[in-house]
């Protein structure tokens, strides 16, 4: 759903890989990073470009600046892997994050990246729940893709999308 909606520069990171679910849906230069060394190592042994590394305390910057980070973060983590991955996506790139439909909600502490100014362009809403398990089952929260554009100021849009 995302990548019919979205066009992403050649150089594109996912800095919460995984064993290479999104990675491996990913056109152009795609690469990861990936915390834990075993799902990295998978990655790595289906011919995907991924590193073991924490995203969120890199030593500096990743070893190129992408043009577009796409992820699925911890949800207890997104607001600091958003907030990561705009510091270190190029000027003008993207960001887009699958998360629960609630972070949009009314939290204070998610001010900074849902609210005005927070470069939040648009918000995908699936309608269909996707299944994070491989056998098609799905849990009972709802999910969107938010994009981020760096340096973006204004108003986001919202739409309703059947992936």
């Amino acid at each position: 759903a995302l990548l019919e909606r979205e066009r992403f520069g050649p150089s594109i990171l996912d800095p919460c890989c995984g064993t290479g679910a999104i990675l491996r849906e990913l056109p152009g230069n795609a690469w990861g990073i990936e915390l834990d060394y075993q799902r990295a190592d998978v990655s790595r042994a289906a011919g995907l470009v991924a590193q073991q590394g924490d995203f969120l305390y890199f030593p500096e910057k990743p070893p190129q600046k992408p043009d577009a980070v796409v992820m699925n973060p911890p949800y207890s983590l997104a607001r600091e892997f958003i907030l990561r991955a705009l510091e270190v996506v190029k000027d003008d790139g993207k960001v887009a994050a699958l998360l629960r439909l609630n972070f949009l909600g009314s939290s204070r502490k998610r001010l900074d990246v849902v609210g005005p100014g927070s470069g939040l362009l648009r918000v995908w809403v699936l309608a269909r729940r996707p299944s994070f398990t491989g056998d098609k089952k799905t849990d009972s929260c709802d999910y969107a893709w938010f994009v981020y554009r760096k340096g973006y100021g204004g108003s986001a849009f919202l739409e309703v999308v059947n992936p």
